[in-house]
């Protein structure tokens, strides 16, 4: 095995909460001696739709049944990535892949596994739960991933600047202070806080208020 991980996706790309699980999943799965491909992440529509030609009008066997023009697929909104092992003889290993999904799905992480799905299940698949197993959620409320990224970043709107919080309690001081007009990368907002995605991986909370 090699001991190191292979990203192959631009992870800008990803749901900043995705993109922070992810970082979460390679960290845990290092400290058991598990190293992993990251080989898909966002596709487009374009893509979408010649992964879905595979098995039917182009050759190879079928990789997927979401068609790019249904917004179907989790990756074209961003919230999922495919893995493999970084190993040759453990590439799409099925008690591999289930070690990794342990680390995902605990509560540290929290990640989904489309290895549970029961109509087609998809083992080196991983997302992010909250709009459940597929998009139809996503495309009630935003209709198109373009809609639904325009939500991934705020603009912090108070002139004085917005303080980090390093916890949601505001207890354990702060780990800096953004510029008004700047903008951040939003995970999800809760309660009076935005849980933010820092450019040097950390997260930390900012008064949703203030965040336009």
């Amino acid at each position: 095995m090699t001991k190191k991980h292979d990203i192959r996706i631009d992870r800008t790309l990803l749901h900043p909460w995705l993109d922070y699980k992810l970082t979460k999943l390679l960290t845990a799965c290092e400290k058991k001696g598990i190293y992993l491909i990251i080989t898909e992440g966002f596709r487009t529509k374009k893509y979408q739709n010649k992964l879905y030609a595979k098995g039917r009008t182009e050759p190879g066997n079928i990789v997927t049944n979401a068609k790019g023009s249904t917004y179907s697929s989790q990756h074209m909104w961003g919230i999922a990535f495919d893995i493999a092992i970084n190993d040759n003889k453990l590439l799409y290993d099925t008690a591999t892949l289930k070690k990794v999904a342990t680390i995902a799905k605990s509560s540290s992480i929290g990640l989904g596994w489309g290895g549970d799905w029961k109509s087609f299940q998809d083992t080196p698949h991983f997302y992010l739960k909250k709009w459940g197993s597929t998009t139809k959620a996503l495309k009630k409320q935003y209709g198109k991933p373009n809609n639904f990224k325009k939500t991934w970043k705020k603009t912090v709107n108070i002139k004085k600047g917005l303080v980090v919080w390093k916890h949601k309690t505001k207890l354990g001081g702060n780990y800096k202070r953004v510029a008004y007009g700047k903008k951040v990368k939003v995970m999800y907002t809760k309660d009076w806080y935005a849980k933010v995605l820092l450019s040097d991986g950390r997260a930390g909370y900012m008064n949703k208020k203030y965040l336009k």
